[in-house]
């Protein structure tokens, strides 16, 4: 377990190195043009198109959850990678190791300006506080809270502003048109968001246990509860302990990822005597879904529809 931790915590000192490498680089010149720019999480593209419009085009360089340990960049985006301007990203370090890894990879690294760091996470209220193990570890990459922030809606805003202001240091006669985007962003998600209560109220107090724990962000808006199983870092409870777990938390609804094991789901279906609900925590892994608000919309309406 001592060896264990330290390897964790000086991969997280080469990966902080890494990033600041990143950090202290040349700043990019004004330039015209549209902004190319580079996204760590598919969910925060629609934003980004939605603050930039006209004025960027975007890529996204990884496919699937972002925590991944063989986190990286997809090879049909390497190239659009180190043509971008900006990188869009959560503020976690595995995204940035894998980013910085394939920008060093490249065969004009020495010599190009490295793109613009992007942080939607600033300010945004966060569930799953950590503490630390009976070893005094904390993982640096959860030290702020879930990972998954941007599953509560009520984040949107913010990373719309934050967007917005990064947007326009690089194109500073934009700003204001960046800003006027994301306003017109957060009045449409707060409309949304809204009507998503209304749904929602019947269900208050459900208690829905989440395979993916990153929906637990979403009990912030009211309704169900959110319920997941907090184990112990880069160890996955057995279905067994899983169904455990789910009994003693009281669960009426069990929600699955389409990325969940399939060993996991057919213990739910077969031993849980609870309805098993499949709703994917990315709009990636929703048909035609190209909104930010079209991943909360799906879950609201599998949930309705599970309750019944």
């Amino acid at each position: 377990m001592r060896t264990l931790g330290f390897q964790r915590v000086l991969h997280s000192l080469l990966v902080g190195l890494a990033s600041a490498g990143l950090a202290l680089a040349a700043p990019l010149a004004p330039k015209e043009g549209r902004i190319s720019v580079a996204v760590a999480v598919t969910d925060l593209e629609p934003i980004v198109r939605a603050v930039g419009g006209a004025q960027v085009e975007t890529v996204n360089v990884f496919k699937g959850c972002i925590l991944r340990k063989d986190l990286q960049v997809e090879p049909s985006a390497k190239a659009r990678l180190l043509a971008a301007e900006a990188i869009v990203w959560t503020g976690f370090l595995n995204e940035s190791a894998a980013i910085a890894e394939a920008l060093r990879g490249s065969a004009n690294h020495a010599s190009r300006l490295e793109p613009k760091w992007l942080d939607v996470s600033k300010g945004a209220m966060r569930t799953n506080l950590p503490t630390s193990t009976c070893s005094g570890y904390v993982d640096p990459a959860y030290a702020d809270g879930d990972p998954f922030f941007w599953l509560n809606p009520a984040n949107g805003g913010l990373m719309a502003r934050n967007i917005a202001r990064g947007l326009g240091e690089l194109r500073p006669g934009s700003r204001a048109f960046f800003m006027a985007n994301a306003e017109a962003f957060e009045k449409a998600l707060a409309s949304d968001i809204a009507r998503w209560k209304v749904a929602l109220k019947p269900l208050q107090g459900v208690r829905v246990f989440a395979a993916q724990c990153g929906w637990q962000n979403f009990s912030a808006l009211g309704g169900p509860s959110f319920v997941v199983c907090k184990g112990t870092p880069d160890e996955q409870p057995s279905p067994k302990a899983l169904l455990l777990h789910i009994r003693a938390m009281k669960a009426a609804l069990i929600l699955v990822d389409p990325n969940t094991p399939p060993d996991y789901v057919e213990a739910f279906r077969e031993h849980s005597k609870l309805k098993v609900v499949e709703v994917p925590s990315s709009i990636e892994g929703i048909r035609g879904a190209t909104t930010y608000s079209a991943l909360f919309e799906n879950l609201v309406k599998s949930l309705r529809l599970a309750s019944r």
